[in-house]
């Protein structure tokens, strides 16, 4: 079961669930990446930080999701897919920004 989360109320929703989440970034070889990262508003986009093989990814596919797990107080999953915009060239902590296009609340599997 997914109910959509109106792109005004994406701010909202996801301090419910703090401030971190995990980015699924695409690759365009082999297997997506995914790593932990801090997330903080800025306007409508959402700034994160990537390592260098992340951030290179994004820049080869910027189509990627960040994803809110349930937690104790959050009985469904919030996922987010967006287009990252990578800031800088890849360092250790590059900073990329997300424009989200769509998000949904998740139930998670029994």
């Amino acid at each position: 079961m997914s109910q959509n989360v109106p792109l005004d109320e994406l701010e909202t929703a996801a301090t419910a669930y703090g401030d971190t989440a995990y980015a699924v970034i695409n690759s365009t070889e082999g297997a997506p990446r995914v790593t932990h990262v801090r997330t903080r508003f800025v306007g409508e986009l959402i700034e994160i930080l990537l390592g260098r093989g992340a951030a290179s990814a994004a820049r080869s596919n910027p189509s990627m999701s960040l994803v809110w797990p349930a937690t104790a107080d959050q009985s469904m999953s919030l996922i987010a897919d967006g287009q990252a915009e990578v800031l800088e060239e890849p360092t250790p902590e590059t900073a990329v920004r997300v424009r989200v296009t769509g998000a949904v609340r998740h139930r998670p599997a029994p």
